[in-house]
C-alpha cells in the first residue's frame, strides 16, 4: 500500500528536538513489522530518531550508517537483535520545508558480503518513487502534524 507515516516531526522530541523529521513508506514498516518482534521493532525507530537529531544523518559518532549508492543503510547488530543483523535503508529529502529522513525498507541480512543486489534495486525503486510523489505528499503530512 502506497503512502507514509510520520514518525517524529523536525523541532520536535525532547530538547534539543528532532533536526530532521523522519517518514517511513507503509511498505517498509510492513516489511519491518512482519520480521521484527514490537521491542526489536521499536529499538530500529529509535535508533532513526536518534540519527533525526543529529545535523547530518549520514555520519555519526554512535550509529554505523553507509552510503549504499545514493540512499544509506543503518546497519544494526545484537541487543534485542540478537543474532539478527538488520539493515534500515533510508534516504534524505533536504528539498521539504521541514527536512526529512525518508526510510525506504529494512531487511535481515543474511551474508556478511555487501548488500544483496535485489535489495539495492528495491530501495532504489522505493527512492525514485517516493521522489515522484507516488508515496503521497510527504511536507503535506509534515505540515498537518505541525498543527496538531
Amino acid at each position: 500500500m502506497a503512502g507514509m507515516k510520520v514518525v517524529a516531526n523536525q523541532g520536535g522530541g525532547q530538547d534539543p528536538g528532532y533536526e530532521w523529521s523522519v517518514l517511513t513508506l507503509n511498505v517498509a514498516h510492513d516489511e519491518a513489522a512482519k520480521m521484527l518482534t514490537a521491542d526489536q521493532y521499536d529499538h530500529e525507530a529509535d535508533l532513526v530518531k536518534q540519527l533525526a537529531r543529529h545535523a547530518d544523518p549520514t555520519h555519526s559518532s554512535t550509529l554505523s550508517v553507509c552510503a549504499v549508492e545514493d540512499f544509506y543503510e543503518l546497519r544494526d547488530k545484537g541487543g534485542v537483535l540478537g543474532n539478527m543483523n538488520v539493515r534500515t535503508f533510508f534516504c534524505l529529502d533536504r528539498k521539504a520545508k521541514a527536512r526529512a529522513i525518508i526510510v525506504l525498507g529494512v531487511i535481515k541480512k543474511q551474508n556478511d558480503g555487501p548488500t544483496p543486489l535485489g535489495d539495492k534495486i528495491r530501495m532504489r525503486y522505493r527512492k525514485r518513487k517516493y521522489e515522484e510523489g507516488v508515496y503521497g505528499m510527504a511536507t503535506a503530512m509534515v505540515k498537518q502534524r505541525e498543527k496538531e
